[in-house]
Formats: C-alpha cells, structure tokens, sequence
C-alpha cells in the first residue's frame, strides 16, 4: 500500500499542439484535414488532478494558454488550485485572464509559480489583474498570489514535491517539473501513487547535463516532440526519441507537436513505451 499522501492522481494532457494549434489556419495538408480527433492539438498545458490527505479534491495546472477555456470545460473544472509555468511565451501564458471563474467558485486566491522572467512578464502583461488598483473600473478579475521559483527549489504542496529544473529552449533556459508524492513525514513517498513520479518538459530543443537526474525513475515522462525537421528551439522526432530511452520512463507520452505528424503513422512506429500524446489524453498509471 502507497504511503503517499495523495491518491487518485492522474495527469490530462489538455493540449498537445504547437504555438500555431492543429489544424493551422490557411492549411489544407492531409493533418489539418483530418478527421481523427487525435490530430486536433490546441496549445499546450496540463492538468493534474488528485485527492489530497483529506480525500478533497485537488487541481493543479502547468501552463495556461490561450484555450484553456476550451481545456476546463471538455474537463468539467470548477476549481485550480496551483498554477506552475514553464516559460513566458504567449502560447503558455494568454489563458490567465480565463482563471478568474474559478476565484469565483473557489471564494479564495489560486496560487502561481513562475521564475523571475516570467513572473515580470505576467505582471507586466496583466497589468488590469496585478495593478488592479489602477482600472478605470473596478471590474472582474483574477485574484492570484504569485511566487517566484527558480531551478533546483522544490516547492512541496498539498502532499507533493514539484521539483523546477532548466531546459534549454534554443538559447532560452526553461522550466520543466519533476512531481513526485510525499509521505506524512513530509520525505518523498516510497511507492509513488498512479502515474508518478512525472517530468513534464515541453519547448526544450535540449537537455543539459544537470537535468538528467531528474528524469531518473520516472513512472511518467511528458516530452516535447515538435515535428521531423530540425528546429532550433524544440526537439525532433528522433532526438526526443533519443532522450525518452535514455531516461527510460516507465511511460512516454510525447507533445507540443505541429502538423507535420500525422497520430496513426507515427505512433505505429514507436519504440514500445512511448506513444504520442492528444488532447484529452489521461495518464493515470493504469
């Protein structure tokens, strides 16, 4: 029996798509055409949902982009209760404004942890929200409380460790997270619950050296697979492929990916463990 203090956790790969979405506006190639849902990617994010010690239940986001309302209501989320980003950049961050119907079901602040670029970016680009002293009206906003993280800094919360370590986005060092149970020693559980430990690393075009003890022992690794061709700031088919055996997770589930992968031919070809991701797909440790 787990010594965990969270049960029933399981992540929801809410988007699994590129900062452009699939299907791409303009586009007619055979992906934006297609009619299997599993190639309708919207920008990317995650939820993770669990019970906490008391048995109530707990969500917390990574990342928050410009469809998260679409994500939270194919979900049916009526609360977040966290929300960690990996980085500033607009397909991660424009869904903030949308969190503030959960203050409002809530009757409480929902916390957020950034590092100090993204925290300046957020603030300065919801200003109504965190300068709200300053609208001409008094309008609706969001109520949160923002805490500034940084790399190696575990931050323990509701029964978990979620752990920040850097990535390399092109030339841009980016947050992913290992998440993993605590026990009620506060120590990292031993028998970890469903799908954990996770690290969920999205927009990385590498890995450094300091990141890899991170992906050691994984029950769950979420990592980006942006599309066949080089890139310069996001991982190809092959070098993801590459670090997920290196890793050697007990499951793969592979995101961020544009049109130019089609679901059914390339999951057909993948190492066993590893599966591409989709929207609405959850990871529970089944």
């Amino acid at each position: 029996m787990s010594d965990a203090r969270v049960s029933e956790v399981r992540l929801v790969l809410c988007g699994t798509g590129t900062s452009a979405g699939v299907p791409v506006i303009g586009c007619d190639c055979a992906v934006c055409r297609s009619d299997d849902a599993r190639d309708n990617r919207t920008r990317s994010g995650a939820a993770l949902l669990f019970r906490d010690e008391d048995g109530r239940e707990r969500v917390i986001l990574i990342d928050c982009g410009p469809d998260h309302r679409t994500h939270s209501l194919r979900l049916g989320l009526s609360r977040a209760d966290a929300i960690f980003f990996t980085h500033d950049h607009v397909d991660h961050t424009f869904g903030l404004d949308d969190v503030r119907r959960y203050n409002a079901i809530m009757k409480s602040p929902i916390e957020v942890y950034a590092d100090a670029r993204t925290r300046a970016f957020l603030e300065r680009v919801y200003q109504h929200i965190f300068r709200r002293h300053e609208n001409v009206n008094d309008s609706f906003v969001a109520d949160l409380v923002v805490r500034t993280i940084s790399a190696g800094a575990p931050v323990d919360i509701l029964g978990l460790r979620i752990t920040p370590f850097e990535v390399l986005h092109g030339r841009l060092p980016v947050l992913a997270f290992r998440i993993e149970a605590l026990d009620a020693s506060g120590a990292v559980a031993r028998e970890q619950p469903g799908p954990l430990p996770i690290a969920y690393c999205t927009d990385l075009s590498g890995m450094p050296p300091a990141a890899w003890p991170r992906l050691r022992g994984l029950g769950t690794l979420v990592l980006d697979m942006l599309r066949y061709r080089a890139h310069p700031t996001h991982l190809t088919v092959s070098q993801a492929v590459a670090i997920a055996h290196e890793a050697g997770a007990r499951r793969t589930v592979f995101t961020h990916m544009t049109h130019d992968i089609r679901h059914a031919e390339l999951s057909a070809e993948l190492p066993a463990g590893m599966e591409l991701g989709y929207d609405g797909l959850v990871v529970d440790g089944g």
